[in-house]
């Protein structure tokens, strides 16, 4: 019998290796028909402090999404097909980016983001900090689904 309680804060911090899985089995997040993401390292899951990393997933004709990025960084960097985002500053200056298999893109705070289709499917890998506070704003209840991994886990 064990004393370890895995909710107590910090009881899933420690090094270990992160298997696809792992990873392949974590719930999903829909941001928009056809395009979805699972969240693999976390604040609620894994008491990771400074920053989230995740697959995104995008079918060729999926909708956009758009999203106002405040208070952190992400970067994506591409693993299978390319992605294609509309970028929009403050005064609503745009630019186009465009990534393939092995690039990367840096997307600071301060933009609002639209991730369109591209006709192909993608996935990328993306990372994001500083961690916000625990839980994903849009999606409380997908938060609520990576705590409750944390007992179901075990440590």
């Amino acid at each position: 019998m064990t004393d370890h309680d895995p909710t107590a804060p910090n009881a899933r911090r420690f090094p270990r290796v992160i298997v696809p899985d792992e990873i392949d089995k974590m719930p999903v997040l829909t941001f928009n028909d056809g395009i979805t993401t699972n969240i693999f390292l976390s604040r609620e899951r894994d008491d990771a402090r400074f920053f989230r990393h995740g697959y995104c997933y995008g079918e060729p004709d999926h909708l956009p999404y758009q999203w106002e990025q405040r208070d952190f960084d992400e970067t994506h960097y591409v693993l299978e097909g390319h992605i294609h985002l509309v970028v929009e500053d403050a005064v609503g200056r745009t630019i186009v980016l465009e990534a393939g298999v092995g690039e990367h893109i840096y997307l600071p705070a301060g933009y609002t983001y639209r991730l369109e289709c591209t006709g192909v499917s993608y996935k990328f890998f993306w990372t994001s900090g500083p961690s916000p506070k625990v839980g994903v704003a849009d999606a409380p209840d997908y938060s609520r689904e990576l705590t409750a991994l944390r007992v179901s886990e075990g440590s």
